[in-house]
């Protein structure tokens, strides 16, 4: 996909857009780059438009463009006018949680459902965040380069310890479980992945009041997931009028692969086609 950038008001975005047919908008979650693809891309063969926005602190997209998710759901309709886009279905991975909710809240007319994907809806653990930021603040670029050069030299014990963080069961037997293309999945997102400044502005983000949201929600969530917990679930269907959860057979946060993979494909088709 041809990279984009447009100078909105508040600064720099990046962004992809591919595809013909209606509009879904991605929104990836932490350290995940231009390069990172957890499956999404094969959308634009089942009928729809791509359109992948790099929220702030990522990519080429500017901290300026919204520290907040409200500020940068203003952005993002920024882009949509730009692109003489109406109205769009959004998925919204992991740590992108609250900035579809925000833009879902302040801009209803833009926003026709939301695919919330393993995403969060309540704020970082105090301990979680204090830990994140000193891995991934101003030191990021170096962690990321050393985990990327021990990943070629050791790539099992690399993926090991990045899934004990996202798994609740035995991580190298998760890891032993896995199919070839699914560690071949793991491999790539972590050689693919980047914090930039993004990953910072991600721990402080929050949701809002979302009582008035009348975009129909899907909840995909796992029990298993360590990184983004079970009661995220339970948070987004006690706020959001018109939720659903369905509750993923994965063992870990990455459910877009293994035993329940496919039906975590069925069902995002089946409510994107609603």
């Amino acid at each position: 996909m041809t990279t984009m950038l447009l100078d909105t008001t508040k600064g720099i975005v990046e962004f992809t857009y591919k595809g013909i047919g209606p509009t879904v908008l991605l929104l990836k979650g932490g350290h995940s780059t231009r390069d990172t693809d957890l499956s999404h891309s094969s959308l634009i063969y089942e009928g729809f438009s791509l359109l992948t926005v790099s929220r702030p602190g990522y990519d080429y997209t500017e901290v300026s463009t919204g520290k907040t998710p409200e500020d940068f759901a203003d952005t993002i309709v920024e882009i949509l006018d730009h692109l003489e886009i109406e109205l769009v279905s959004v998925i919204a991975i992991s740590a992108a949680g609250p900035t579809a909710l925000a833009l879902a809240t302040r801009h209803p007319d833009r926003v026709s459902k939301i695919v919330m994907e393993a995403a969060m809806t309540a704020p970082w653990e105090e301990n979680m965040k204090q830990r994140a930021k000193l891995l991934f603040g101003p030191a990021e670029r170096m962690v990321w380069g050393s985990l990327r050069k021990m990943l070629k030299l050791f790539p099992d014990l690399v993926m090991k310890q990045l899934l004990s963080e996202m798994t609740t069961e035995n991580a190298e037997e998760y890891l032993e479980s896995l199919s070839p293309n699914d560690r071949r999945f793991v491999y790539d997102m972590l050689a693919t992945s980047q914090s930039g400044k993004g990953f910072s502005l991600d721990l402080d983000h929050s949701v809002s009041d979302i009582s008035h949201v009348q975009a129909p929600i899907l909840g995909m969530y796992s029990q298993k997931d360590k990184s983004v917990q079970y009661t995220n679930a339970l948070l987004l269907k006690s706020l959001a009028p018109h939720c659903e959860i369905y509750e993923v057979n994965a063992d870990s946060h990455l459910i877009w692969i293994g035993k329940g993979a496919r039906e975590v494909w069925d069902k995002r088709l089946e409510f994107l086609h609603q």
